[in-house]
């Protein structure tokens, strides 16, 4: 079984900074643990709220909104990992260095179960090319939380069009999220460390499932999400978030050189995903052992 382990956002990870040295060292020996046991299937944190946009579509048309949005709302990135039972993957995000909950005092993480109901069909990886990577997190609502299975019309519309992108090279990993009645809430700070299983109430605040995309830009990004068929609705709501370090050339902070964005943009991706390049090309979050 595969798990989300969701890092939600603070004021710490919407504030744009470079992790401390402690804190880089602290997380690449903990993904450094979760692959020599087997664990590790993915690993990816996002640029803040700020370079972020939420996209609504719906019977009545559609709207773009651009960040910073609350933070309480985000995801600050997350980690696929390899778990034979929920227990285990709490028992994962347990681990989770508590160097990372200095900044707030707190650090809260989201444990939920990988996979769609009703299925969803596997699609090849697309070989390796150019550009950068955007994710499209589809918000949950009143039907994802019940599990509840989209009409299979609807299904077999999202499976061709995630083979098309694949094939395309646009597409580059994807998954579902089942309700967080299967899933958990793990906090750390203070000393101690809390565990409180699903379901949770605020559902504007949940990942229903994301896709991992190629773009040339943000607005790039926008567009192809107008164009997924999602299995939901009739409403619906998507946030498109730039991965570490995406948006380098075209959002850098002002009276930085290029070179020196680029190392910024740099340091900032180490944190959550430079560990794990080689291992996300071998092993993306729906190719399933």
């Amino acid at each position: 079984m595969q798990f989300m382990i969701i890092r939600r956002a603070d004021a710490a990870s919407e504030a744009d900074g470079v992790p401390s040295p402690d804190l880089i060292a602290d997380m690449e020996a903990y993904f450094q643990r979760l692959a020599d046991a087997g664990a590790l299937v993915m690993i990816q944190g996002f640029d803040p709220s700020a370079r972020a946009v939420r996209l609504r579509l719906g019977p009545g048309g559609d709207s773009a909104t651009r960040g910073p949005f609350d933070a309480g709302e985000l995801a600050a990135g997350f980690l696929v990992v390899e778990a034979a039972s929920k227990q285990a993957a709490v028992d994962w995000a347990r681990q989770w260095p508590v160097r990372d909950a200095a900044a707030t005092g707190e650090l809260k993480l989201e444990v939920r179960e990988t996979g769609c109901p009703g299925g969803c069909a596997q699609v090849a990886p697309p070989a390796d090319g150019e550009g950068r990577r955007y994710f499209i997190l589809l918000r949950a609502d009143a039907a994802s939380e019940r599990d509840e299975v989209p009409a299979r019309a609807r299904l077999e519309a999202l499976d061709a069009f995630n083979a098309a992108e694949a094939a395309a090279g646009t597409l580059l990993a994807g998954d579902g999220l089942m309700s967080s009645a299967r899933g958990a809430r793990v906090r750390i700070g203070g000393g101690r460390i809390t565990v409180v299983d699903g379901p949770f109430a605020e559902a504007k605040e949940l990942i229903a499932g994301f896709w991992m995309i190629r773009a040339a830009s943000m607005d790039e990004a926008v567009a192809w999400a107008r164009r997924v068929p999602y299995p939901t609705g009739p409403e619906v709501v998507v946030e498109i978030r730039a991965a570490h370090g995406a948006d380098a050339d075209d959002g850098a902070e002002p009276g930085l050189s290029a070179g020196d964005a680029r190392e910024e943009s740099s340091l900032r991706a180490e944190q959550l995903d430079a560990a794990l390049r080689a291992e996300l090309a071998a092993r993306p979050a729906w190719d399933r052992p």
